[in-house]
Formats: structure tokens, sequence, C-alpha cells
């Protein structure tokens, strides 16, 4: 457990087996409890979402990594006895709604989703359950080579969690997915790229490296804003079943940026053959379209 100021908070948040730093723009967040190659209990996973949340409300942070300390990334819940998840579930007070339970995990994916900050997943090693389902609800995945995979829900006697029933079949196609969900059966690296899941896979001490450099492609070379807003394009046009609403948000969008500062810097910049310096993320750019 570690404190840490909260910008524009004033006060130490306390998180448990999670930490975070952030420097150069770029913001970690570590799943922090090797002891238990960083099985999930209730309060870490809630700590993951507030530094998700404190990630995404720094001016300064431009990209999120997210990332296991030790061997493994994460081998999902913490299971100790039969009774495991019936106890997380009662533990679990803000996972209940006025319309019933969120478990955490769903709670996580859907903070990332709804991220203006593009959010790497840097797997370092084994994604397990809970660990695999929202790393599906990030960005880009970075693997390692010697690292395995599986949505093991059906094996415990549960069912799929962190909305990945909605993430994994828009990641793999849902043959792969339902062959992945309905076995539960574990998976390498090679096959978790070759389906879509893994972005890149690297060797297991060039993880954080290649994570770290593609994170830095935002601080150097996009605008804050125009990241922001084609992550949510990506996101809405799922919900069309024809292209032309998707065409009319991005023509919507784009006429919103023909003109702005981020737009008249991107092309000087071309035309002057230098780096862009991006004005700092506008606060709604979900207002522009």
């Amino acid at each position: 457990m570690r404190g840490d100021a909260v910008p524009g908070e004033g006060f130490a948040h306390d998180y448990e087996d999670v930490s975070y730093e952030a420097s150069d723009g770029i913001a970690v967040v570590t799943l922090d409890a090797p002891q238990r190659r960083n099985a999930f209990r209730v309060r870490m996973l809630v700590d993951v979402l507030r530094a998700l949340d404190r990630a995404d409300r720094d001016p300064e942070v431009r990209a999120v990594i997210v990332t296991g300390a030790g061997e493994a990334f994460s081998l999902g819940a913490a299971l100790d006895g039969p009774e495991t998840l019936s106890k997380a579930l009662a533990e679990d007070v803000d996972g209940h709604t006025p319309t019933g339970y969120r478990e955490p995990a769903g709670r996580i994916s859907e903070r990332l989703f709804a991220m203006q900050k593009p959010v790497i997943a840097a797997l370092n090693g084994h994604a397990i359950g809970g660990g695999a389902t929202i790393a599906a609800a990030m960005d880009i995945r970075v693997g390692s080579e010697k690292a395995r995979f599986g949505f093991v829900f059906n094996r415990r006697g549960v069912v799929p969690e962190g909305a990945s029933s909605w993430f994994l079949p828009r990641l793999v196609g849902i043959g792969r997915a339902t062959d992945w969900i309905l076995t539960g059966r574990v998976f390498d690296a090679a096959e978790a790229y070759e389906a879509g899941y893994l972005t890149r896979v690297v060797p297991a001490d060039q993880v954080m490296t290649v994570a770290m450099e593609y994170a830095q492609q935002f601080v150097r070379d996009t605008s804050p804003t125009s990241v922001a807003l084609s992550k949510r394009l990506l996101a809405s046009a799922w919900q069309y079943s024809h292209p032309g609403p998707a065409a009319a948000d991005e023509s919507r969008a784009y006429a919103g940026r023909v003109d702005s500062a981020d737009a008249r810097e991107g092309i000087m910049s071309f035309l002057e053959h230098r780096p862009a310096v991006f004005p700092p993320l506008d606060p709604s750019p979900a207002q522009k379209f």
C-alpha cells in the first residue's frame, strides 16, 4: 500500500495492492501483489478503477499503461475457498446500484471504454480470468511471448465478467470468442496474437520497454483531443448496421476540428518539418459531435 497525492485534490489516496506513477505524460498503473501473482481482491479492483479515473482527469497525462508486478499480469480472482466469490460479492458494496449488482471488473471495463486517454496493457505474464477481461477493454495489448491467457469462468462454475462478452467478440470475432469463453481453455501468446487479442508479442523482458515506446507516440506525435475524439468514434461505430451514421459522426467531428488550434499546429508542423506541439486536451471533446 502506498499513499499518493491526487492532482487537484490536496490529499493522499491509499491504494491497496496497486501503485501509481506518472511522469513525462505517461501514467503507469501497476497491479502490485506479486506474492499472489496479482490475483484480484475487491479493494484492489476498486483501486484500479480509482487510478484509471485519476489518470484520465490529470491534464498532464497523455497515455496510460497498466501492468503487473512480478511474473504475472493477473491470475484473476484470489481464490481461497468455495465461498471466495460469494464473500467478495457481499464485500463489494460499491457494486450495488438501484438497478442491481455491477461486479468490479465490469466497472473497470466501462471506465476504460469511457477513457479519453489511450490505455496500453503491458501484459508481462499470464492474464487469466479477470486479468484477461480487463485487458480486453484496453486499447492496445503488448504481451510477453511466455504469457498465457484464459477466460476460464465456465471452469469455475460462473460466467464471463468484465464485459468480456461484449469486448472479446469485437477483438477476435464471434467464432474465436465462443471457443475461448465456452471452453474456458488457456491459450498461448501466439494464438492470442493470431486471433487479434494481442497487438504485439515481445520477449518477456521487453514488454514494458515496448509499451513505453508505444505510449510515447501519444506524448510526442498526436493531438490529445483528436485521440479522445477518435476513441469515441471507434466506440460508437459499433452501434450502427450501416456505415452512413458512422460517416456522419466523423463528418461532424471533422468539421469541428478543421479550424482548431490542433489542426493549425498539425499542418504547420508538417510544413515546417518540425515536431508538433499540440494544445492540452479539450475537457469536453464529446460536445464536438
